[in-house]
């Protein structure tokens, strides 16, 4: 079975890209050994994670993706710009047991500053901006966003 990331939460981010781990991605990812992947996300304005075992199910994904796009004459490079965007702009995502560290590539790919958005997307899970994420197209995670953006001075921060 694979790995599901529900939840969302507000982290801040220190001087070399330190963050305390969510809650729900520390029960998703619960083995400390496990070895965590970072990337850009290939449409949205932000990071994409997931655990090292999902790049067989995003390997299927592109090679479905490949048949397709042959199948109504898309250009092959399309195809190689995905296999890029998958597994050569990825890095690891080095972590502990309290903390991660998003290195600086991703920090600048993301626009990730002081804040970071922690969002369980199903099989995998993202990291946003929070202030692009409330510039986002979705107009209930826009307003989730902005909700946990605000309440800053009710709760704080993880």
């Amino acid at each position: 079975m694979s790995t599901l990331f529900l939840g969302i939460q507000l982290c801040e981010v220190d001087a070399n890209g330190g963050v305390p781990i969510p809650a729900f991605l520390n029960e998703a990812l619960s083995d400390e050994s496990a070895d965590w992947l970072l990337a850009k996300h290939e449409t949205d304005a932000c990071l994409i994670g997931y655990g090292h075992e999902h790049l067989a199910t995003l390997a299927e994904r592109n090679e479905r993706r490949r048949l397709a796009g042959e199948a109504q004459g898309e250009d092959a490079r399309a195809h190689y710009h995905r296999m890029r965007r998958t597994f050569a702009l990825t890095d690891r995502l080095p972590h502990d047991s309290a903390r991660l560290t998003i290195s600086p590539a991703m920090r600048h790919l993301g626009k990730i500053g002081s804040r970071a958005l922690f969002v369980g997307a199903g099989d995998s899970f993202e990291i946003w901006n929070p202030e692009i994420a409330m510039q986002c197209g979705d107009e209930q995670f826009r307003d989730l966003a902005a909700y946990r953006l605000g309440a800053l001075g009710a709760e704080g921060v993880h």
